[in-house]
C-alpha cells in the first residue's frame, strides 16, 4: 500500500477528484485539514481561538475607537509629563 498526499481546491477539484478515485475503484480517504496550525505553539492557537470568538460574540471595537482611546491616553500623558 502507498499514500498519496494532495493539496486540491476543496470547492473545485475535489469532487473531480474523488469521481476519478471512484471510477477507478481505489479507496481513498479525505483528511479536512483545517486545524492544521502549523508550527504555531499551543499558546499562540488557544489565544486565536479566543479571539476568534470574541469577534463572533461581538465582543470588539472599531479601528476608530480604539485610535481615539490611544490619542487621549498619549495626550494625557504629555499633559502630565510636560512634553
Amino acid at each position: 500500500m502507498a499514500t498519496l498526499t494532495v493539496e486540491i481546491d476543496k470547492e473545485r477539484g475535489l469532487p473531480v477528484l474523488q469521481a476519478l478515485l471512484t471510477r477507478m475503484g481505489l479507496e481513498f480517504e479525505i483528511e479536512d485539514d483545517t486545524d492544521d496550525w502549523g508550527d504555531l505553539p499551543e499558546a499562540a492557537i488557544e489565544g486565536i481561538k479566543a479571539g476568534l470568538a470574541d469577534v463572533e460574540a461581538g465582543r470588539t471595537h472599531s479601528h476608530e475607537y480604539v485610535m481615539a482611546e490611544m490619542n487621549k491616553k498619549i495626550a494625557e500623558f504629555r499633559k502630565k509629563n510636560g512634553k
